[in-house]
């Protein structure tokens, strides 16, 4: 029975696979999502194929594909959950270091011919420090989702992907606790692992496909309106403007939309759907970024502020940092702070 679910949980991922196929070229995340469900083919080689050789190409294709996995899931968080977050080299060394210390591990062990268990030391940091770092990564992914959790703005995406991350935490967790750590080798385990990999590759692929686009991963964005000159304003959003414009509540250092909807005195619902469906904002940070860009690129034109520093121009308007708020303002003029004043200087 185990090998039923075994190979229906592989049909299902490879289903997903192909569905995604056509899809690739729209964004990283896609080719992200994609490359997760190959590797979840890949780790269930060896059981579908029964006991392999250990020099085999299946063999070698199954190990890596596990290996591969926490990785591979770690970049998917944040490629998915982390709307304005960028996959960058080192992201992808990380998430290589769960497949190459173990790889290097048993290659050594394959070339000399001997066991790296008498190797204590070596042999600890090896497979617990790949472990760890896989705990690390995949806890460091439900620490991503929490965080973007508040901040998207549209509700059914917000579980989607709430669900689809935190069930495939869960299941590698246990897999890497149950098989990894402790080594348990009961019979009734694989049973229950592979029932509850079909459970959870069904559940994934009825919630991919079944969702309207951009549930999961985000269509082209539709640019947000001008919410300056926006003329027929419904009474919520005429508070929501006044709140902005008069109150500047976006410069309060950590400010949450459950904080801006108490302060209005509008029910949260109601305001993601103002805010998302009025302004074509699908995320409440950069709602609040186009008030602080606004005002910082007011204050760099002017030659009262000349002598202030970028940090506390970007500070005082409510950004965290000068990463965030330089990658904002790029995003917005295309050139840095910087490069911006000194274009405004020389105009003046």
């Amino acid at each position: 029975m185990s090998v039923f679910f075994a190979h229906f949980a592989f049909a299902q991922m490879a289903l997903c696979f192909i569905l995604l196929l056509p899809l690739l070229k729209k964004s990283l995340s896609i080719k992200m999502f994609a490359l997760l469900m190959l590797c979840g083919c890949g780790y269930l080689l060896s059981d579908l194929f029964g006991p392999l050789n250990k020099m085999s190409i299946v063999w070698w294709a199954g190990y890596l594909s596990g290996n591969s996995l926490p990785g591979v899931f770690w970049l998917v968080s944040l490629s998915v959950f982390s709307d304005r977050e960028e996959l960058k080299g080192w992201h992808f060394y990380v998430a290589s270091m769960t497949l190459l210390i173990p790889t290097i591990s048993t290659l050594i062990q394959l070339g000399f011919n001997f066991d790296l268990r008498q190797f204590t030391a070596f042999y600890g940091l090896a497979t617990y420090g790949a472990l760890g770092l896989e705990l690390v990564l995949i806890g460091h992914a439900l620490v991503v989702v929490i965080k973007n959790w508040q901040a998207d703005l549209v509700q059914e995406r917000r579980y989607m992907r709430g669900s689809v991350i935190g069930l495939i935490a869960c299941y590698l967790v246990v897999v890497i606790v149950v098989e990894q750590l402790f080594n348990l080798q009961w019979s009734w385990l694989n049973m229950v692992k592979y029932v509850l990999l079909t459970m959870l590759t069904i559940a994934v692929n009825l919630l991919l496909f079944s969702l309207k686009e951009g549930t999961l991963f985000d269509p082209p964005v539709k640019k947000p309106q001008n919410i300056l000159h926006k003329k027929a304003h419904s009474p919520e959003l005429n508070r929501v403007l006044e709140c902005m414009l008069n109150e500047k509540l976006y410069r309060q250092e950590g400010i949450t939309i459950s904080v801006f909807s108490r302060h209005l005195g509008i029910h949260e619902y109601k305001l993601r759907q103002i805010i998302n469906g009025e302004l074509n904002y699908r995320n409440f940070n950069d709602f609040l970024n186009f008030y602080r860009i606004q005002e910082v690129t007011e204050n760099l034109s002017q030659s009262a502020h000349q002598q202030l520093p970028v940090l506390t121009l970007a500070l005082d308007s409510g950004f965290r940092s000068l990463s965030s708020f330089n990658k904002a303002f790029k995003n917005k003029h295309g050139i840095t702070p910087t490069e911006y004043r000194n274009q405004q200087a020389l105009t003046n």
